[in-house]
């Protein structure tokens, strides 16, 4: 997803929904990630349902990275050692 602002397949929507993505992972010398125009610009893209929803959804992407960076979990395979055998 590396490339997505070049991509022409995203609705104005799921831009913005990716652009708060990239801010709330992408640290900031200046503390503030997620910028007042930001939440204006998705707020106009979301309703207060869909835009927490949103919130959640990229809250439990930010939990799951550093799982993912610590166990380093191979798709499909079950974690655990007794799976091993």
């Amino acid at each position: 997803m590396a490339a997505w602002q070049d991509a022409p397949y995203f609705t104005d929507a799921e831009r913005v929904a990716l652009e708060l993505v990239e801010a709330v992972l992408t640290p900031s010398p200046f503390g503030e990630r997620v910028p007042d125009e930001l939440f204006a610009k998705a707020s106009a893209h979301y309703d207060d349902t869909a835009l927490w929803t949103l919130t959640v959804t990229i809250g439990q992407i930010c939990f799951f990275i550093p799982v993912a960076l610590i166990a380093k979990p191979i798709p499909g395979k079950p974690i655990g050692k007794n799976y091993n055998k």
